[in-house]
């Protein structure tokens, strides 16, 4: 009977390094699904402003050019209407 003590102590501590081991796994586990999930989360949500700079920058651009040439026709027009007044003069 005063074996048994003895016995238990090493089965114990086997069981308790089994437990740690599987706690130790199941925390590698979670911190790396963790740190996969906010990875990609933030190359998606990179990805899609870059796409919508990329969208922004070409709306910009288009509308640029369409005010360049708002912006000289009126010039030609204000131009003619300058000339036709000096010719009247």
């Amino acid at each position: 009977m005063k074996n048994i003590p003895l016995i238990l102590i090493p089965l114990f501590i086997t069981s308790c390094a089994s437990i740690g081991a599987v706690i130790d796994g199941g925390q590698d586990l979670v911190t790396s699904v963790i740190d996969s999930s906010v990875e990609t989360a933030g190359n998606i949500t990179t990805a899609v402003l870059d796409d919508v700079s990329s969208v922004v920058d070409t709306v910009g651009d288009s509308v640029s050019d369409v005010v360049d040439t708002v912006v000289e026709e009126v010039d030609e027009q204000t131009n003619e209407l300058q000339n036709e007044e000096e010719q009247e003069e």
